[in-house]
Formats: C-alpha cells, sequence, structure tokens
C-alpha cells in the first residue's frame, strides 16, 4: 500500500504501524497530492490510504483520477473531515475511515477492500 499525508507524524505512523501487521507493507508515502499520483502511477499499489486534506490535490480528486487511470487501486480516503465520508463512495473510494476512529477500522479497510463509510 501507499500512504499520503503531508503531516510527517501521521505518514510516518501509518508507515510504521501498517508495516507492523506481518501480512501488509508499505512501499512507499506521498506529502502531498502531486507527489501521491506520481508514486501511485509508478509503483501501482494495491490500496491508497489518503488524507482528504492534502496540499496540491485533495483526496476527492486523487480518488477520481486513480478511479480513470489505475482502477485496480483501492483507495481509502482518511480523514479528520467526517463529512467528506458522505460522499466518499460517490467519488469511487472504497472506504473512508475517520483518523479518530480506531486503526483496526483502517486495517480492515486495507485487507478486505471496500467496507462501510466509517465516519
Amino acid at each position: 500500500m501507499l500512504v499520503a499525508d503531508d503531516h510527517p507524524s501521521v505518514r510516518e505512523n501509518l508507515r510504521y504501524l501498517v508495516d507492523a501487521e506481518d501480512d501488509l507493507e508499505c512501499i512507499g508515502a506521498a506529502k502531498d497530492g502531486l507527489q501521491c499520483l506520481s508514486y501511485c502511477m509508478e509503483l501501482r499499489p494495491d490500496v491508497l490510504v489518503v488524507d482528504q486534506d492534502i496540499p496540491g490535490l485533495d483526496g476527492v480528486t486523487i480518488t477520481r483520477t486513480l478511479n480513470r487511470e489505475l482502477p485496480r487501486t483501492r483507495v481509502i480516503i482518511y480523514t479528520m473531515d467526517a463529512e467528506i465520508c458522505s460522499v466518499a463512495q460517490d467519488f469511487g473510494a472504497a472506504a473512508c475511515i475517520s483518523k479518530d476512529a480506531p486503526f483496526e477500522y483502517l486495517l480492515s479497510a486495507i485487507r478486505h477492500g471496500a467496507t462501510p463509510l466509517l465516519a
């Protein structure tokens, strides 16, 4: 999977937590939306966990672009803005997880594909 978040502590924490799981691997981390799309086109991750409020391109724009360019990549929007979760699926997100939700919710979405949108 690939992680995209503009906050270094969130980005590195997600990488650490995912890499601690035996069945998951984080192959990269992007600090903004443009870098995220570039990494996705290069690395072609199975899963992208992206912050909705990321500089350059927001999570919804990234989701729409990847659905067109890399439909195999499942996008999980990881956000503090719970309101975006109500429309995230309309834009092609596999899941939308609140950053306040237990980490197990994110792990479940990463492992099992489309999940209910959780705010």
